[in-house]
């Protein structure tokens, strides 16, 4: 059960930073087409900006539990370079633990965003007139993952200490 939902939640973040890689292109297309538009033909769009923020909260969001399932979230690697093998488990075990709970409070409150937003019909305060429960699905989704990453993190920490402690106890 528990390397399904891992093999799930490992293939939602991969798909999910290939499609945030086409976002940032995307994004970075239409920022093109907006320079092009303002300054060779003096003719502003109105949507450009709008449309790329909603990309750059997708992409961010939907991408981070991939850059953290890749471990390519900053570290302080300085730090960690100077703790024994035990200690950096350790610490790891415990940061597991504490981003999974905050995960985890986001995405409860997430979840409630969206739903008044739906409830409501909340939409942007611009010209698109965008519903808001599209871009805040990226909230609830990013922390979702996340969550689940975090845990992934803790439960590989305690199995390691565990396997560790195992390897140094002299058989009986």
């Amino acid at each position: 059960m528990m390397s399904q939902l891992r093999t799930i939640i490992e293939k939602s973040n991969r798909a999910l930073g290939i499609v945030s890689g086409m976002g940032i292109l995307v994004m970075g297309l239409i920022l093109s087409y907006e320079v092009v538009c303002r300054y060779v033909f003096d003719s502003p769009t109105i949507w450009t900006q709008e449309i790329s923020i909603y990309l750059f909260m997708w992409t961010m969001l939907a991408a981070s539990s991939y850059t953290l399932q890749t471990n390519k979230h900053v570290r302080v690697d300085l730090v960690l370079d100077l703790m024994r093998p035990r200690t950096r488990k350790v610490l790891d075990g415990v940061t597991g633990v504490i981003g999974m709970v905050y995960c985890a409070i986001v995405t409860a409150q997430a979840y409630q965003m969206l739903m008044l937003s739906i409830k409501f019909g909340k939409l942007s305060a611009t010209p698109l007139r965008v519903p808001l429960w599209i871009p805040q699905t990226a909230l609830l989704i990013g922390f979702f993952l996340l969550t689940f990453q975090f845990f992934f993190i803790a439960v590989k920490s305690a199995v390691d200490l565990r396997d560790s402690q195992h390897r140094m106890d002299p058989a009986p």
